[in-house]
């Protein structure tokens, strides 16, 4: 399954996470520096990685979509990106996540394999709306949504200190 849904862009590999990604998702999701907006979030446990690396293969088994690892084409894993489907305000959506190692970022990989991802998602899936779901706080996460095309929903009715951008 895995190499049925890999995509290539000028400068990236995507492809299903495999548990030989555990450790990186361990070790992106770890580092403080990933979660300056939310400290609290970063993972604590190589056990933490692993279930979250379940939760993504069982999301490609089951609806053929998901969130990819993102590797340089010299075989770096640099972060992990992609667009699932999920219920937010009783609408049917697909929600866009990425998450790069502190090394990666402001070099347009995060911009380059997100429009990778939604671009495969919406042929797959074109009826269904792109959206992310960001703190307020995150700067950069909101200066990547805005540039893969994302615009601010005020009022969108997710739970907590959230922020709703949808692509239309």
């Amino acid at each position: 399954m895995p190499d049925a849904f890999a995509l290539r862009t000028p400068r990236l590999e995507l492809s299903v996470p495999t548990d030989a990604d555990i450790d990186a998702i361990f070790a992106i999701h770890s580092d403080p520096r990933t979660y300056e907006h939310r400290p609290e979030l970063t993972m604590k446990t190589r056990d933490e990685a692993v279930e979250l690396a379940r939760s993504w293969q069982n999301n490609w088994a089951e609806q053929q979509l998901g969130y990819y690892t993102v590797r340089t084409l010299d075989g770096a894993t640099i972060g992990f990106t992609g667009v699932r489907h999920s219920e937010e305000a009783d609408e049917e959506v697909l929600n866009l996540y990425y998450r790069f190692a502190p090394e990666s970022q402001g070099q347009g990989y995060a911009k380059e394999a997100a429009a990778a991802a939604i671009a495969s998602a919406r042929e797959r899936f074109p009826s269904l709306p792109v959206i992310a779901i960001i703190d307020p706080v995150n700067e950069a996460s909101i200066g990547l949504a805005l540039r893969l095309g994302l615009a601010y929903v005020p009022g969108a009715g997710v739970p907590g200190d959230y922020e709703v951008y949808r692509l239309s």
